[in-house]
């Protein structure tokens, strides 16, 4: 993530190792979230705002070598992966995450490889308009379009940005012609990376640009509730607001059981501005006191308050059914 203000620009990389062919490089505003169930043209996994996609399917592993060989080249692979790995986190402050212990140390090498050629890249790379990058091509105005013919259009458009590998997806539905003159009316105004890396693809969100404020409210509001009665995680507190996140109401209420078992959580009613939202639900759970056999059911009408931090739904106060 790079947050340029003023003075000065602060630098955190990410590197997501998916799985043994696919590495995402995250540069994202706000927080990382993935987008677990995405509705993705590209069939490429989602990140927040901007993400660089590495598709590295073709690298390949050497096959027919004697055991023993294979074993010593092995160990030196990996030994040649740490030096690459602390050449990243010393010069470029990357950060590796995701680690997948069937992952070859031959095939990591080559994901190790891709990022520095990255890195090389990116430090030298200059803003271009993106519209500049793929060439200034002619397109219709989206309100010169029939509805007979933009679909056409746009699966054009998604052509020729892939031409350059550059992707755009959607989280919830869009309607076609609002997608087509976000792409041409906004994103073509967009000021990108100009750098060229072989496998490299430049993703961009529409929601990024246009939140889906109910979507987030709503997923957000689900996601905490699960988390915050998994008693074998404290990632709840990723969501709570500055403010929440200094008090002791959500310690305190967990800390009183071992753990817990949710039959229902069902939202009911959402209200919201562009500062603050309300929730409304209904929920069944039931929680197994610390140090007893004793079991407390909370079952009925709940709410939760959320406020809008850093650009981020997050949970400020959570109100649950009396047991």
């Amino acid at each position: 993530m790079d947050i340029k203000t003023e003075n000065k620009v602060i630098r955190d990389r990410n590197y997501f190792i998916v799985n043994t062919f696919q590495v995402n490089v995250c540069l994202s505003k706000g927080r990382l979230s993935k987008i677990s169930k995405p509705n993705n043209r590209s069939g490429l996994p989602l990140y927040s705002f901007r993400t660089y996609l590495f598709n590295t399917k073709h690298l390949i592993m050497s096959k027919n070598q004697n055991p023993e060989d294979f074993s010593d080249k092995n160990e030196q692979l990996r030994k040649e992966n740490e030096i690459k790995k602390e050449k990243l986190s010393q010069e470029y402050g990357a950060k590796l995450s995701g680690s997948n212990k069937n992952l070859s140390p031959e095939i990591e090498g080559q994901f190790l490889d891709y990022i520095l050629n990255f890195e090389k890249a990116y430090e030298h790379a200059e803003p271009i308009q993106l519209f500049d990058m793929i060439g200034r091509p002619e397109y219709r105005k989206s309100e010169d379009i029939p509805d007979s013919e933009i679909r056409e259009e746009l699966d054009n458009l998604f052509l020729l940005l892939n031409k350059h590998n550059l992707t755009v997806d959607t989280i919830c539905e869009v309607e076609e012609r609002e997608l087509y003159r976000f792409i041409t009316e906004e994103l073509f105004l967009e000021e990108i990376d100009n750098m060229k890396v072989p496998g490299m693809f430049t993703h961009f969100t529409y929601e990024e640009f246009h939140p889906n404020h109910a979507y987030d409210i709503e997923n957000h509001s689900i996601d905490f509730f699960r988390i915050y009665l998994d008693k074998k995680s404290t990632y709840y507190t990723t969501f709570l607001s500055k403010e929440a996140e200094a008090g002791n109401w959500h310690t305190d209420f967990r800390a009183s059981f071992r753990a817990f078992t949710i039959r229902k959580f069902s939202i009911t009613k959402l209200s919201f501005d562009l500062e603050k939202a309300r929730v409304q639900f209904e929920c069944d759970f039931t929680g197994e006191i610390e140090n007893s056999i004793e079991k407390v059911r909370y079952s009925g009408k709940g709410k939760m308050e959320l406020v809008n931090q850093w650009g981020f739904w997050c949970i400020d106060k959570l109100i649950l059914p009396q047991h």
